[in-house]
């Protein structure tokens, strides 16, 4: 009980130094740069919750942050690395789009689940030969993942200009989903629909998982020490299975979460935050813990929405949308950094995770 309260305090303690680190370097950055620092903090903060509608949209960018950082976390813990996540949110996204379109006729309580499972099925296909080649013919899954992120851009990319293109439309766009498949707004004048709950949902049903389920000991056996785990009868491939369709799943529903909760139509581009991408970071500040990752979704997110507020700024004060990006990726390393340095042990991305 001692070592882990001292665990726990170490790592709450490796946070806080780090927050307050990264912010002071992100600080000087904008002093040296010639930009008011108190100034362009107070502004992130009020762009991301100085209001209920920029709170709320914070929200909802936080989403399918949240949804690919656990799809990167999950196979993480059985030493399966899905890059993926972003093509496989762009596959969700596009059976969500093919679901909604032909289910106009049923009613909301039908069509929008079977959309979302036809989200979820979209981002397994696309992680499934990754997995069998992992699986199968033993080939690391690192490059056929990213790989596949820009085969599944250039085919939306296609699809949205020609095939299902709205033809009354003038950019690169599908034409609405049909309005019973939207997802159900919470709160009214926002976009705070039930997709952000869900997205939570999936946050605290992982943990449970991962942690007090049978699934969750033998996906972190199998990854904290694979030899231990075979010889203690814990399949190997079975875990990496289970792995790749949670997360290929989990990323399709972000696809889905995008359409029919957030545009409501296929556009190219409609991804501009790189949430596959991003989500790897995610799950890194997050200390790749489920929840853990849930609350650096939302702090990644104010950073990523209040951050825009800052190029509204007048005159000099104005400051670039690419300093914002500066700040997440300072953020991200000073807290591993300081993890280290607090810990005095190797990084915990490195750390063979125990499994109790």
């Amino acid at each position: 009980m001692l070592a882990r309260s001292r665990i726990s305090f170490e790592g709450n303690l490796s946070y806080l130094i780090g927050a307050l680190v990264s912010l002071g370097l992100f600080s000087l950055i904008l002093f040296v740069l010639g930009y008011n620092p108190v100034l362009s903090l107070e502004t992130i903060a009020i762009g991301s919750f100085g209001s209920v509608y920029n709170a709320t949209e914070t929200l909802v960018l936080m989403a399918p942050f949240l949804l690919c950082a656990l799809a990167f976390l999950i196979p993480f813990k059985s030493r399966f690395y899905n890059i993926g996540a972003e093509g496989q949110l762009y596959l969700g996204a596009l059976f969500a789009y093919i679901a909604s379109s032909n289910l106009a006729n049923f009613p909301s309580v039908i069509a929008i689940p079977l959309a979302a499972i036809f989200a979820a099925f979209g981002g397994i296909v696309w992680l499934a030969l990754p997995l069998f080649m992992r699986v199968k013919l033993g080939i690391n899954e690192i490059f056929p993942t990213i790989v596949m992120n820009f085969i599944a851009s250039f085919l939306l990319s296609w699809l949205v200009t020609g095939p299902i293109k709205d033809p009354h439309a003038p950019n690169p766009q599908t034409a609405l989903v049909p309005h019973s498949t939207w997802l159900p707004v919470l709160i009214s004048n926002t976009r705070f629909d039930i997709g952000i709950v869900f997205a939570v949902l999936c946050s605290v049903g992982i943990y449970v998982v991962l942690y007090k389920t049978v699934l969750g000991y033998e996906i972190r056996a199998s990854g904290a020490n694979p030899r231990a785990a075979q010889t203690g009868g814990i399949s190997i491939s079975k875990s990496i299975i289970w792995v790749g369709l949670l997360s290929g799943g989990l990323a399709g529903i972000a696809g889905w979460i995008a359409i029919d909760g957030q545009n409501h139509i296929l556009v190219q581009g409609f991804d501009s935050y790189s949430w596959g991408y991003q989500g790897i970071a995610i799950a890194a500040l997050g200390a790749f813990n489920p929840l853990g990752s849930l609350i650096a979704s939302i702090f990644y997110s104010a950073l990523s929405f209040g951050g825009e507020s800052l190029q509204r700024l007048t005159g000099s004060a104005s400051v670039p949308i690419e300093l914002i990006s500066t700040l997440q990726v300072t953020i991200v390393i000073t807290l591993l950094v300081v993890q280290r340095w607090v810990s005095g042990k190797k990084f915990s991305f490195w750390k063979r995770e125990k499994v109790s």
